[in-house]
C-alpha cells in the first residue's frame, strides 16, 4: 500500500530519520502517551529529530517495518492505524505492536503528531515476555489465595 497522507508517509519512513525529518514543519510538536518517559509534547524540529534519532539508535534497530491497516484524511489532518515491527537494541528480541498516529499538516510540513500504542505491550516484549504477561501477573497478584 502506498501511503496517501502525511501520517501514512511518516510511519512508512519510520527508522529513516532523514526521510522522517524532511516531512516536518520547523515548529513540529510530537506527543506520546503519558506513561512513556518523554516530554509531552516534544516541541520544535531539533527536539523531535533528537527523539527520532534516540528511538532508532538506542531503542530499536532502524530496519523496522510498518504495515498500514487503515489510513484516512488529507494534507491538513490525517490518521493511520498500523502494525510496527522492530528488534530491541538491548536484547535483539522481536517487537510487534499496533499503533495509531494522527498528523496535522501545515504549508511547512507536519506540524503536530499524536502517537498512541499499547505501552504495556512494549514492557512485556522488552522483558522477553509475551503481550499480556504483565496484566496476567497483576491479576494473579490481585486474586486471594
Amino acid at each position: 500500500m502506498t501511503a496517501k497522507t502525511p501520517a501514512g508517509r511518516l510511519v512508512t519512513a519510520f527508522g529513516d530519520v532523514a526521510a522522517m525529518s524532511a516531512l516536518y514543519a520547523p515548529d513540529i510538536e510530537w506527543s506520546l502517551p503519558a506513561s512513556l518517559p518523554f516530554p509531552r509534547p516534544m516541541k520544535g524540529y531539533d527536539a523531535v529529530v533528537a527523539f527520532n534519532v534516540a528511538v532508532w539508535t538506542e531503542n530499536y534497530y532502524p530496519d523496522c517495518s510498518v504495515t498500514i491497516l487503515d489510513e484516512l484524511g488529507d494534507e491538513v489532518a490525517s490518521a493511520v492505524r498500523f502494525i510496527y515491527r522492530a528488534r530491541f537494541k538491548a536484547t535483539g528480541a522481536l517487537y510487534e505492536n499496533e499503533y495509531t498516529l494522527f498528523a496535522r499538516g501545515s504549508a511547512a510540513g507536519i506540524a503536530q503528531v499524536f502517537e498512541a500504542m499499547d505501552s504495556v505491550a512494549i514492557i512485556d516484549q522488552m522483558g522477553g515476555g509475551k503481550v499480556g504477561d504483565t496484566f496476567q501477573k497483576f491479576l494473579a497478584a490481585a486474586r486471594p489465595s
